[in-house]
């Protein structure tokens, strides 16, 4: 049995329970892209992002690892459960946790926003916050044109953002000063949103892509009219380091 803390377990754990998954690699296949396993270090550890007090991905100091061709780190902390790996070939996997499932009575927040009796049958396993979705994908796509960069890569890039066992978790907008109505469910188990994008449309348009990915999903919530002028707001002020 792998120890609590292990790569092995926080895997395992993420895999069963609902989770994002992230996989961005390059779109012609290269065993050997990064020439050295250490430099997948030296590589990876500048292209995390820190725009709101934790950095994506987590590079951990000390719950770590190297494998054959790949490199490792995980994290359990307070609300954050992640686990991921990246391939000499400049692929890279990560899988997380939806932050909103330790926080203080989300749920019963969520519920209570939406202003509707819970249909029969359709009691929600989890919610998923508006604001949350977006500066994560912001991030990602931040991320995946930092590490585009430094790989000097030529050709388009592969990202794929999942959301995984989510079938009946509800949208929701936890902040209250914010107006939110409705019950806005995933009717799907598993959300799968692929996509090749050039190396200057990355590099050039992070943000509006993390806008237009969220939006996909707010769609398969059944949300048909998020507002995307505020949905931009809210990413500038991640951007420019505006929160408080």
């Amino acid at each position: 049995m792998p120890f609590a803390g292990s790569a092995e377990n926080i895997r395992e754990r993420l895999k069963a329970s609902s989770h994002w998954k992230v996989v961005i690699r390059p779109t012609v296949f290269d065993p050997e892209l990064i020439r050295e396993l250490p430099d997948c270090w030296r590589i990876i550890e500048p292209c995390a992002v820190s725009l709101r007090g934790w950095d994506y991905p987590h590079v951990d100091r000390s719950d770590r690892g190297n494998g054959k061709d790949w490199i490792e780190s995980w994290c359990d902390f307070m609300d954050i459960q992640e686990y991921w790996r990246f391939y000499q070939s400049g692929q890279f996997v990560h899988l997380f946790s939806f932050r909103e499932d330790r926080w203080p009575n989300a749920m019963q927040n969520a519920v209570r926003r939406a202003l509707v009796k819970v249909p029969i049958g359709q009691e929600p396993t989890g919610c998923m916050d508006v604001t949350e979705a977006v500066f994560r994908l912001t991030e990602i796509y931040e991320f995946a044109s930092r590490l585009t960069q430094k790989l000097v890569l030529d050709q388009p890039v592969s990202i794929t953002v999942e959301l995984a066992k989510v079938r009946s978790r509800i949208l929701t907008a936890l902040d209250f000063n914010k107006a939110w109505w409705g019950y806005y469910p995933s009717t799907e188990q598993v959300l799968t949103h692929p996509r090749d994008v050039s190396v200057s449309e990355l590099i050039g348009g992070s943000a509006q892509l993390a806008i237009d990915t969220a939006i996909w999903f707010f769609h398969r919530f059944q949300w048909n009219d998020p507002n995307r002028a505020v949905l931009q707001s809210d990413q500038q002020k991640l951007l420019a380091h505006k929160l408080a």
